[in-house]
């Protein structure tokens, strides 16, 4: 029983490690984060990443996050697919990017994890508007694009007004498939929550872009951010657990306030 027992650990902290490493092989923060991430029971629109939801990562067959570290392009990788314009137009101010899964932070060095209107984001990735991705859709035969959108909480009101302003247009072969309205950090007191963009990619699509731009007041304060954002293939899975729901519009999360 005790040989058992021993080989029981083992083998789980074997996975543990594998999965670490995995996670750390895909470009996960390298710095200690300045303004890390905390789990509370409710979130304070006053205090910086902190985070009472968590938008956990879809795995399995057909799931292809995009990224901007350590992925593949035109044939995702494990880590996922990546984005295949000049990497100077993936961050605005702030750049290079140099980790997955992490916000802009306060330049180089200075990456915090992500966090959008109180919710964590294992998954995504953090810029400084203005900013420009695109993805080569050749690689796998995608049948929809799943993610959330909004702004970083490393900025919040107390330090930043209303936490940063930002807009978010998606195309498909340069046809627009989602447009936001402009997107505050916080408004009327509270965090804005982060909003569901979701649509079908359409048989032999070539190109997925995304553009994030100025909100209208500047982009000194606009951190923004694409959480768990990922393409699907028609295998993969597309169900999300009830109590990870969140507005799947602009006028839902507008009707909240």
């Amino acid at each position: 029983m005790k040989k058992l027992l021993f080989v029981c650990c083992l083998f789980f902290a074997l996975a543990t490690y594998m999965v670490e490493a995995g996670v750390t092989n895909c470009g996960s923060i390298a710095n200690k984060p300045p303004k890390p991430a905390k789990k509370v029971t409710k979130e304070d629109v006053k205090v910086e990443n902190d985070y009472d939801k968590v938008i956990a990562p879809k795995e399995g067959e057909g799931v292809h996050y995009l990224t901007v570290v350590s992925g593949d392009s035109p044939k995702p990788n494990k880590c996922g697919l990546l984005a295949s314009n000049d990497p100077a137009k993936w961050a605005g101010w702030g750049g290079p990017l140099d980790c997955d899964n992490c916000s802009i932070g306060e330049g180089k060095g200075t990456r915090n994890e992500i966090v959008i209107g109180g919710t964590y984001f294992p998954r995504g990735i953090g810029t400084h508007g203005m900013a420009n991705y695109t993805y080569d859709l050749t690689g796998a035969a995608y049948a929809k694009f799943e993610g959330y959108v909004g702004m970083s909480d490393e900025k919040d009101p107390t330090g930043c007004n209303h936490g940063g302003t930002s807009t978010f247009t998606f195309k498909v072969d340069g046809k627009e498939a989602f447009k936001s309205d402009t997107i505050p950090g916080s408004k009327d007191g509270k965090n804005v929550a982060p909003v569901k963009v979701e649509f079908d990619i359409p048989t032999g699509a070539k190109k997925l872009e995304i553009e994030i731009g100025d909100g209208g007041d500047g982009v000194g304060c606009d951190h923004s951010a694409l959480g768990d954002a990922k393409l699907l293939t028609a295998q993969a899975t597309t169900d999300v657990e009830a109590d990870q729901k969140l507005p799947t519009s602009w006028a839902d999360i507008k009707s909240s306030y």
